[in-house]
């Protein structure tokens, strides 16, 4: 959860370099998810992540959606790490469970993510 990652940094945030990170948010507006996504970027917490797959970001409000995907695919984007979205984890309709750390691969070309085990 994107808001869990933002409040761990800089105390219990474990080193990324090399992993496979998963984003998805609750109900988060634009601001705040620019702040988050910034603070993350900056304070170096997301260098040598190795991709980057993005679930559902579910919002009680439908029209800052469109803001919120733009905001996630810019800093995204800027990382220079393949970034897979629209997968079904999180916490919306019909989420799947992702076992976290296992290994992964991640095809943003082939917009596959396949976690062994």
């Amino acid at each position: 959860n994107l808001e869990t990652l933002a409040t761990t940094a800089g105390w219990a945030l474990p080193d990324l370099r090399g992993a496979i990170l998963l984003l998805e948010a609750v109900d988060c507006m634009p601001g705040l998810t620019d702040r988050m996504l910034t603070l993350l970027a900056k304070g170096g917490h997301l260098a040598g992540v190795a991709g980057i797959a993005v679930g559902q970001f579910t919002l009680k409000s439908p029209e800052k959606a469109e803001k919120i995907v733009d905001l996630v695919r810019d800093h995204l984007y800027r990382l220079g790490v393949p970034v897979l979205g629209g997968l079904p984890f999180g916490h919306g309709m019909r989420a799947q469970s992702v076992r976290l750390g296992a290994m992964a691969r991640l095809d943003a070309d082939a917009g596959s993510l396949i976690v062994e085990g």
